[in-house]
């Protein structure tokens, strides 16, 4: 089953890293022009891209089983990637209380999520990148 699930990891994880990112996007424009419609958009992204996650870090899971790699580049890029899915899943019910008892609470704990996850994406495919393109781990290399 693993082997059957491997290939997918690559096909995903692009998901949350562009979701992430475009959703930080939409909030800063969401600051910059005043219009409330691109603050839902990044929250929308932002649930989607919460959600999503998991999915990923599973594949990725199960193809670094089926791997049987130990780098200490995998490693960091699992930390990363849990973290990654921690921050997010964590922050999904908060920010959902935080939207119903304190709006301007939720936006201020809202950016701050976004750009922590901003960073955790950037710094988890930074180590997958280095896993891919010096070592060679994905690919016809290994």
């Amino acid at each position: 089953m693993f082997e059957l699930l491997q290939p997918l990891h690559p096909k995903l994880v692009h998901f949350p890293i562009a979701l992430f990112m475009t959703a930080l996007f939409f909030e800063v424009m969401s600051h910059a022009v005043r219009k409330d419609f691109f603050h839902q958009c990044a929250m929308s992204l932002y649930v989607f891209a919460a959600l999503v996650t998991p999915v990923v870090v599973l594949t990725g899971t199960w193809a670094a089983k089926a791997s049987g790699l130990h780098h200490p580049v995998l490693d960091e890029h699992r930390l990363y990637a849990f973290w990654t899915m921690g921050v997010s899943l964590v922050s999904l019910p908060i920010l959902w209380l935080l939207v119903k008892k304190n709006p301007k609470g939720a936006r201020m704990f809202f950016v701050v999520c976004l750009i922590a996850l901003a960073i955790l994406v950037t710094l988890t495919g930074h180590e997958g990148g280095e896993m891919v393109f010096e070592y060679g781990v994905g690919t016809k290399l290994f």
